[in-house]
């Protein structure tokens, strides 16, 4: 035995190492019990030994009880397995699981499975459990913000792009590469390569742009213009400035929107508004030109009458050729859109085709070919002359823009009308209670692709260059055509040529043609009648007046409404004819006030500009032939009008 001062120190030794055990137990316990984690100790098949921490939820202390008491069953097989893999291998593991709390709350945990070694022997495991459902939260909504912003960049055609200015590296997602006409992994990967994709004449104005984004730290809008193989497509970069902590520009991220169809639709506005500026221009020219000839057809009427045959053979050429210039005029209206459609007639559509014809081939190309087929069974639609004549000269417009692409090839349009059998119409889905006819216009132009054919009928839609054509020609062919009940139908091969077909439903007599009569002596049939003549142009009025004289009325005429409201306050009149356009107090107004003086006068209206009268007794179209006219009053005189 040792001595006395030996046992002493000895016992002095372990009561220190007492104290530092109990120091290093006081150490881990208050670290098992501020850490934010559950810590066991477990038996290899799952039951408690030790938890640092029990939940007030679960009320009682889980010692005792198995961990799967705890999880759901269908948690069961990935924490069995997890304990397995750390009691075999001896090395730790970690699984991911739901545990059930007594107040019903799912909670996601991940948790870290390590052996417990006494003697080198597996005596139990340990668990480290942490609490991961905020982190599961957040990466819930981050893969939910990540899924609507891809949502809403592919929604809105939106590439994106980052650019490192430090490293020079340029990223690319794939919505962008393709915008570019990029192959997938083909996209330049620095600044350099991306500029090699500008187009010359952008390539200075691209690398300005870049520079006074690097220099005042804002990086605006730019447009650019991609010259890619199947065709231009716009686009606009816009940015956002990327800093470091000291806040230098170290690059930028931003996406690039196509712009292609913004662009082409408001070109279409545009060339719209244009159309319609020429339309109102052409407007305005056709009604001063019907002014001119509604002074020259009537005076070379009533010359005509009462002269030699050799100067009677002049003015009828004289005649024909100032019906011809009304004939133009009168196109020129419809063409513009402001056609007289209140005096355009149901017509035949034989007789529209024939001079929707006639004036294209005024107007066309000596080397196109215009080529009328017979077209005797269009007798018997009927049509509103106005409107299907727009239709018809659209049809052919387009066909001398398809035949005008290759001078090389022969430019050859036709036109030919068919009636459809009971059987063709059933299996071209028409309404099989009727019969229908087919206007076929063919050409040997450049013809359409089968996405083109497809899109061919939207508005604005136009494969003709900036600057020649608005996409609405073949739009408002087929509003026309459905007007009529009718329907459309287009054949095209590229490289081939074009038909298109108009399919209207027939009577079974033929419609009467809307035909001028033959120039003939002017009947008097006024005898005893006052015609109150006003009209703003004096050369009209004074035509007007010669040509009611010579049907023996009692002409008076007027300058203005106001005037012509105080001459028929003066005397009794028979019947007005009115002009629409004047200056001053307005044709409504006047009207009016002569309907006060005279409730049933029988008044007439007359416009060049292819408008009416509400109220008035009849309508007539400047020019008006002298017997055209005088029918028209008698026909106002005897309430037949």
């Amino acid at each position: 035995m040792g001595s006395t001062g030996e046992q002493e120190r000895e016992v002095e030794a372990l009561r220190a190492q007492v104290v530092r055990l109990e120091q290093d137990q006081a150490w881990t316990r208050t670290l098992l019990a501020t850490v934010p984690a559950a810590v066991m100790r477990v038996s290899v098949d799952g039951v408690i030994e030790y938890i640092n921490y029990v939940d007030p939820r679960y009320g009682v202390s889980p010692v005792g009880r198995r961990i799967y008491d705890y999880a759901p069953a269908d948690q069961h097989e990935v924490m069995r397995a997890a304990l397995g893999k750390a009691a075999q291998t001896l090395r730790p593991a970690t699984y991911e699981s739901f545990a059930q709390a007594p107040d019903g709350v799912r909670e996601w945990f991940v948790t870290h499975v390590g052996p417990v070694l006494e003697g080198g022997r597996l005596a139990g495991l340990v668990l480290v459990s942490v609490n991961a459902s905020q982190v599961k939260q957040a990466q819930a909504e981050l893969l939910e913000s990540r899924a609507k912003l891809k949502l809403a960049l592919d929604a809105g055609n939106v590439g994106v792009w980052r650019w490192d200015r430090v490293t020079d590296s340029v990223e690319w997602d794939e919505k962008l590469t393709a915008m570019f006409g990029l192959t997938p992994g083909s996209a330049p990967l620095t600044s350099v390569g991306f500029m090699a994709l500008v187009s010359d004449d952008q390539r200075l104005a691209m690398a300005a742009h870049v520079a006074r984004a690097v220099e005042t730290g804002h990086y605006p809008d730019f447009e650019l213009r991609l010259d890619r193989p199947d065709g231009t497509r716009w686009v606009i970069i816009k940015g956002g400035v990327l800093r470091d902590a000291a806040g230098n520009v170290t690059g930028f991220l931003g996406g690039v929107v196509d712009v292609t169809e913004r662009r082409r639709l408001d070109e279409h506005l545009r060339q719209a508004q244009k159309l319609e500026a020429v339309g109102q221009l052409s407007a305005g020219v056709a009604h001063n030109f019907n002014n001119m000839l509604a002074v020259i057809l009537p005076a070379l009427e009533l010359a005509r009458v009462n002269a030699d045959p050799a100067d009677a053979e002049l003015m009828s050429d004289a005649l024909a050729s100032a019906g011809n210039a009304a004939q133009l005029v009168r196109q020129l209206m419809v063409f513009s859109r402001r056609g007289p459609r209140p005096f355009s007639l149901r017509e035949p559509l034989a007789a529209v085709v024939r001079r929707a014809v006639d004036l294209c081939r005024q107007t066309f190309e000596r080397r196109v070919a215009l080529e009328l087929g017979d077209v005797d069974a269009a007798r018997f639609a009927s049509v509103e002359g106005a409107q299907m004549e727009q239709a018809v000269m659209n049809l052919l417009l387009n066909a001398r823009d398809a035949v005008g692409h290759d001078a090389q090839r022969p430019a050859r349009i036709a036109v030919a009308a068919r009636r459809l059998t009971e059987a063709e119409a059933r299996r071209r889905h028409l309404d099989a209670r009727g019969a229908f006819v087919e206007l076929i216009v063919t050409d040997t132009g450049c013809g359409m692709d089968e996405d083109t054919r497809r899109r061919m009928l939207e508005p604005f839609f136009s494969t003709k260059p900036t600057g020649r054509g608005t996409g609405l020609g073949l739009s408002t062919v087929w509003a026309t055509v459905q007007a009529h009940r009718g329907h459309l139908d287009c054949e095209s091969e590229v490289g081939r040529g074009t038909a298109v077909s108009l399919l209207l439903p027939v009577q079974d007599e033929p419609v009467p043609s809307v035909t001028a009569e033959a120039p003939r002596r002017v009947e008097t049939v006024g005898v005893g009648r006052v015609v109150l003549i006003i009209d703003d142009e004096p050369a009209v009025r004074r035509a007007t007046v010669a040509v009611v004289r010579a049907a023996g009325f009692t002409a008076l005429d007027a300058a203005s409404g106001e005037e012509g409201v105080r001459l028929a306050s003066t005397r009794p009149v028979d019947v007005v004819l009115l002009d629409y356009s004047m200056p001053g107090q307005s044709p409504q107004a006047t009207l009016k006030a002569l309907r006060q003086l005279q409730p049933n006068l029988p008044v007439v209206s007359l416009s060049g500009l292819g408008v009416t009268l509400e109220g008035v007794t009849a309508h007539l179209a400047k020019p008006v032939r002298p017997e055209e006219l005088v029918k028209v009053l008698e026909a106002a005189l005897s309430g037949r009008a």
